[in-house]
């Protein structure tokens, strides 16, 4: 039994090992290729903030296909997504996303108002307002958009 735990113990620190080693070389994308990214997360940004939701929703999916991100990046462009996608009507996609997003998400706050605007628009004023309390509950400075 100690001998197969050994076994055990020392395969899953040559796994560590190996992972740490894997993860932590150089990036395989190149310079270009990540600031191309930023361009298309900040069009994307850009875009929402002009309440061109195609345009926000089109450079949003394309900056998260193409990589090159930071995670705080690819955090803020599926919200950025979310909304675009809930003002331009698609909401399929919107609630997709929002899922996604729920699962790391720095802006939680955030979150629950974005969910608020989809039940909103998905007619559902009870689930709405149990979302925008939830966001207000996380941050009382929280804006909910009318």
């Amino acid at each position: 039994m100690k001998m197969r735990l050994g076994v055990v113990v020392s395969s899953m620190s040559l796994m560590v090992s190996v992972v740490c080693i894997a993860g932590c070389g150089p990036s395989q994308m190149k310079a270009t290729d990540i600031a191309a990214s930023s361009r298309t997360f900040e069009d994307a940004v850009a875009r929402l903030a002009a309440k061109d939701y195609a345009g926000a929703k089109e450079s949003a999916e394309a900056a998260l296909k193409s990589g090159g991100l930071s995670a705080d990046q690819a955090s803020e462009l599926l919200m950025v997504l979310v909304e675009a996608a809930i003002g331009a009507g698609d909401m399929e996609l919107a609630a997709a996303k929002l899922t996604e997003a729920e699962s790391f998400a720095n802006d939680m706050a955030r979150v629950f108002v974005l969910r608020g605007l989809l039940e909103r628009k998905r007619g559902d004023q009870a689930k709405a307002q149990a979302a925008f309390d939830q966001a207000r509950s996380l941050d009382p400075s929280v804006r909910i958009p009318d």
